[in-house]
């Protein structure tokens, strides 16, 4: 763990003020977790969506020390070229002792280009690295898509026109993790797993690329564990 991943946690577990911005697009706001309804209709504030992962890592956190700050930056539809642009407002200024980073399904949808993706994300890297930041990287997914799997969910996403798979970019998050040496939490792996071993999956889905609360619970269990918590 680098110099800065020792700090916040040091901070943390030594009753220290210490801040953790969670950056990212839907999944990280907090769609469709329990609370998704009443944040809606209360100017799409994150905070109330209380079973986000975001929302349980705050609680969990504050459990350990009170003097955490737990962020969620996460922004529905949002690109990494968005998050690049964002970053300033959403993280910069938050003054975060850790980053928990990731931004995937938006810009295999539209698509932004995988080598435009990686460079928006070493970019947000470089900037909260340069600011002393400890930085942790994650996996969305998976979804429920026509060319690949479809995890019993009945309306998979036809991404057949897409250029690219949607694990091509999931795999640049674990590429850039590997050359970096940073933490990664593969929950994109670990539900793949547990359905692998059986588990039926199905239900986890709101639509093709957003879960309920089952999927957030394994997305907190994820960063959660990578964390060493």
């Amino acid at each position: 763990m680098s110099g800065a991943g020792l700090t916040w946690k040091r901070k943390l577990l030594e009753g220290e003020a210490v801040t953790v911005v969670a950056y990212g697009d839907s999944w990280t706001y907090g769609s469709v977790a329990e609370g998704w309804y009443e944040a809606r209709e209360n100017g799409m504030n994150a905070d109330l969506i209380r079973g986000s992962w975001v929302s349980q890592l705050r609680r969990d956190l504050q459990h350990l020390n009170e003097r955490a700050t737990v962020h969620n930056s996460g922004k529905g539809g949002w690109t990494s070229a968005q998050g690049l642009d964002g970053f300033d407002t959403g993280v910069r200024s938050l003054k975060p002792d850790l980053l928990i980073l990731n931004f995937c399904i938006n810009d295999w949808r539209k698509p932004i280009p995988v080598g435009d993706y990686r460079a928006n994300i070493e970019r947000m890297l470089d900037e909260a690295e340069a600011a002393g930041c400890a930085c942790l990287l994650w996996t969305s997914g998976p979804v429920s898509a026509v060319s690949g799997e479809t995890y019993g969910w009945h309306k998979p996403l036809d991404d057949t026109a897409y250029p690219e798979p949607f694990v091509r970019y999931n795999d640049t998050l674990r590429s850039i993790a590997a050359e970096r040496g940073l933490l990664l939490a593969d929950a994109e792996e670990a539900i793949k797993a547990e359905w692998r071993s059986g588990t039926d999956i199905s239900g986890w889905f709101y639509d093709s690329f957003h879960f309920t609360q089952d999927g957030h619970d394994r997305l907190f269990r994820s960063i959660r564990s990578t964390l060493g918590l």
